[in-house]
């Protein structure tokens, strides 16, 4: 294929697993010669990596799209191309509502993406790629139409150089009745163990310290490699060692998958966050019946205890559904209890919106009023704000090993209002342009817990493992300052929380 040497835009929304998407993508035109730019306005090819969970992020897409309608006039040459989730639900409807757009091409299709722009540049034309729907073949002919799309890895997408997504799994076989993620990702399929293992490798060869392991429900992962079952517990095993990999974090959990064999691993391997996101939905057995989550509250509870128990300082995270089909008051508040009982980290609180293609649509009527949703939301994330801050004051005056990420974006902020872009730039860079080192800015960086934290010290410390003592809090983030290695030795009576 030609190289463009054009322009690239390229937005996403959703979940990392989107993010993990565009730097492939992106990995994969740069050979082509593409380059990126911030600018829509100045870009040969425009690509949208979609989201269909929640209905606002369609409306987000659709709206920029509309936008784009005259755009071609100014560059007839220009190629719009909506990837992801919304291209494999709505395939045909995207091009009914923008009729500019050139490119619809679902999740399992990513690979074909350099060739349709170049065929879309060169003869016009809609073109479309898309997988199999889940009821137009066989599970394996399902399956094989949706392809995990591992190509090289581009560090320039990622929200910090440090920190890395590894895919280690596709698709999802829970068919949640509110959830269209089986339609749009497809059936669940695990990765080779060594395939992931080699990843990795490759990402520690580039400088990122911490990877995060993404599936829909990773804990669910399994995989027979060379005549050995390989579930998750071994697949952290199998990478643990990796030289260059300081930490090693795994999301999304499904509560019932959550067995002894992987708490013992978070356990006993040193380089695994102690954090586990393990979505509980709703507090009450009627909606989660109704989710088809799969457990109880008291099936959920049992597991919340043995990670307690396995687990003492581990961090727990949750999601929340508030205002599906059915949901009364009693059911709402059973939910504020299990938040009150878990006392979770962090809770990520969505309103119910109904989904084309899922089971819950087809079955009840979306009789919970906006209102009610909004009142709820709110309420759970006031509930959810307060456990926060109260927990994350009992940590005031312990001491975090944190991984620094870079400069905070507040003090981002500040320095660009000031006309200060030297903390942008990479540590070589700024060395190159400064003879003595930047002095200390607020730096962020996450605990091993998963906690946010920031302090003040040199932007050199990115990427590095440093230990903070905390001295402040808000509901969302820890404040603190680096302990030197004078405080270390004088200090040794400080508690220190891994």
């Amino acid at each position: 294929m030609p190289d463009h040497n054009g322009k690239l835009y390229i937005e996403t929304v959703g979940c990392q697993m989107n993010m993990l998407d565009s730097e492939l993508v992106v990995a994969e035109l740069r050979q082509q010669g593409f380059s990126l730019t911030n600018d829509v306005k100045e870009a040969d090819t425009i690509l949208f990596n979609t989201c269909s969970v929640r209905d606002h992020a369609e409306h987000k897409i659709y709206s920029q799209l509309g936008r784009l309608k005259f755009s071609k006039r100014a560059r007839p040459n220009q190629v719009i191309g909506v990837m992801g989730c919304m291209a494999q639900k709505d395939q045909e409807l995207i091009f009914n509502r923008a009729p500019h757009v050139d490119l619809v091409v679902g999740t399992g299709q990513l690979k074909e993406i350099p060739r349709l722009i170049d065929e879309a540049r060169h003869q016009r034309g809609r073109r479309m790629a898309v997988s199999l729907d889940r009821k137009e073949g066989s599970r394996a002919e399902v399956a094989d139409s949706f392809e995990s799309y591992d190509p090289a890895r581009d560090p320039s997408m990622r929200p910090s150089p440090y920190q890395a997504f590894v895919r280690i799994m596709i698709g999802c076989d829970k068919f949640c009745t509110y959830c269209v993620v089986p339609m749009t990702r497809g059936p669940e399929q695990s990765r080779p163990p060594r395939e992931i293992a080699h990843e990795v490798k490759l990402l520690a060869g580039q400088g990122v310290k911490e990877v995060t392991l993404l599936g829909q429900t990773v804990n669910s992962y399994k995989v027979t490699q060379d005549g050995k079952l390989f579930r998750l517990s071994d697949l952290l095993e199998l990478i643990h060692d990796t030289p260059g990999i300081d930490r090693i974090k795994f999301v999304t959990n499904y509560p019932r998958d959550m067995t002894d064999d992987l708490l013992h691993a978070v356990r006993d391997i040193p380089k695994i966050a102690q954090y586990l996101h393990v979505p509980a939905q709703s507090g009450c057995d009627e909606m989660l019946k109704r989710m088809k989550r799969g457990y109880t509250v008291g099936e959920y509870r049992e597991m919340h205890a043995r990670i307690r128990e396995t687990l003492p300082g581990c961090a727990i995270s949750s999601d929340f559904i508030v205002g599906m089909c059915g949901e009364s008051e009693t059911s709402y508040q059973k939910s504020l209890d299990l938040i009150r009982e878990c006392r979770f980290k962090n809770s990520f609180i969505f309103k119910y919106s109904p989904r084309p293609g899922t089971k819950a649509i087809d079955l009840w009527a979306d009789d919970v009023p906006d209102d009610v949703k909004r009142h709820r939301n709110n309420e759970m994330l006031s509930l959810q704000n307060r456990i926060s801050e109260e927990d994350n004051a009992e940590l005031i005056g312990s001491t975090f090993q944190v991984l620094v990420e870079g400069i905070s974006k507040s003090a981002r902020k500040a320095q660009a209002a000031e006309g200060n872009d030297d903390s942008f730039l990479p540590s070589d860079a700024i060395s190159d342009l400064t003879p003595e080192p930047p002095g200390p800015v607020q730096l962020v960086g996450r605990s091993r817990c998963d906690r946010i934290v920031v302090f003040n010290g040199n932007p050199r410390l990115a990427g590095s493992l440093v230990d903070v003592t905390i001295s402040d809090c808000s509901a969302t983030t820890l404040m603190g300052s680096i302990v030197t290695l004078e405080q270390q030795h004088c200090e040794t009576s400080l508690p220190i929380v891994l």
